[in-house]
């Protein structure tokens, strides 16, 4: 072909070709041949199981880094010479070593303060204490030996209460190195009250509590009973803790009774008849419950001075019914 032909062929398909530059096609055979070669080559491969992405840096091994070393050289007195000492490596001072040095002095300083005995109780001080002494209550709170940082007031004071029904108040103060102050109030006792056997002091708001103490002494107004006062009770109390045994008004006119009964003769007290006393000539008398207690010594008072006058000696006197009193004469 002419080279004036060949320029113009190319000159008409140089806007459609792109500048993309053809090759001549396989025939039919050598592409068949080279896609069966193509799926034996895939199908001798064994399968492989991936999870999640792979990618070149997941894949490649990282190298631990080297600690940089430092090198030093020592300069002679020789011109040009000089000695090159051995490398030393660098440490960095981190926040993580501040850190672990404010953790290792919290630890020493907590270790010297459990186990100074600076800051060990010897025993607590007790103030206000009237029958009790301070070795009985000491010896309920066990704290010889104990670290001040070991003291709950909330707890000692529950505990001394609950010890102790005697205490209407307590107070705890604990303050460093190793004081424990407590301050309590002990009930006043007003009367006795005797029953099974046993023996219970009694305040004016009539919580019992019991007899202990090197300078406990009972007071002179007695109730002997043969029953357990008209309170939710059954028995005298076991003084796990502070309760009420007997009701305010009882103890009011157990006290306005005692005024008009006998000097040394103590009171009375039964669930069927109620207060009372044994009168020394040798006669009962019954008051009944605590309701008109005052009208009911009034009319005991004026009976007695009636039987006196007429000469009758009586065996029992019973005011419990302030509208029907009566009394019992020998014959």
């Amino acid at each position: 072909m002419p080279q004036s032909d060949y320029r113009k062929k190319r000159e008409t398909h140089k806007g459609t070709d792109f500048g993309f530059r053809y090759k001549s096609s396989p025939d039919k055979g050598t592409r068949k041949r080279k896609t069966r070669q193509y799926d034996s080559a895939v199908r001798s491969m064994p399968p492989v199981m991936v999870r999640g992405q792979l990618s070149g840096e997941s894949l490649s091994l990282r190298k631990g880094k080297k600690k940089a070393r430092r090198r030093v050289d020592l300069t002679l007195n020789v011109p040009g010479a000089e000695m090159r000492l051995p490398a030393l490596p660098e440490f960095s001072f981190s926040m993580r070593w501040v850190s672990g040095l404010i953790v290792l002095g919290l630890s020493f300083l907590l270790y010297q303060l459990w186990s100074s005995p600076t800051f060990m109780i010897q025993e607590a001080e007790l103030i206000g204490l009237q029958r009790l002494s301070s070795r009985d209550v000491n010896t309920v709170l066990r704290l010889v030996d104990e670290p001040i940082f070991m003291v709950n007031p909330g707890e000692l004071k529950s505990k001394i209460m609950t010890s102790f029904p005697e205490f209407s108040q307590v107070q705890i103060e604990v303050s460093l190195p190793n004081s424990v102050r407590v301050t309590v109030d002990e009930r006043v006792p007003i009367l006795t009250w005797r029953q099974d056997s046993r023996t219970v002091f009694v305040d004016a708001n009539g919580v019992a509590f019991p007899l202990r103490g090197e300078s406990a002494t009972a007071p002179s107004l007695v109730v002997e009973a043969t029953s357990p006062p008209p309170t939710n009770v059954d028995a005298l109390p076991d003084f796990g803790s502070p309760a009420q045994f007997m009701p305010v008004e009882m103890v009011s006119a157990i006290l306005s009774m005692s005024a008009q009964a006998p000097q040394g003769i103590p009171l009375a007290y039964d669930a069927q008849h109620g207060l009372g006393w044994k009168d020394p000539n040798g006669w009962e008398v019954y008051f009944g419950q605590l309701k008109d207690m005052a009208a009911k010594l009034n009319i005991y008072q004026a009976l007695m001075k009636k039987l006196e006058k007429e000469g009758f000696k009586p065996t029992l006197v019973s005011v419990e019914y302030i509208h029907s009193p009566y009394f019992r004469i020998e014959r």
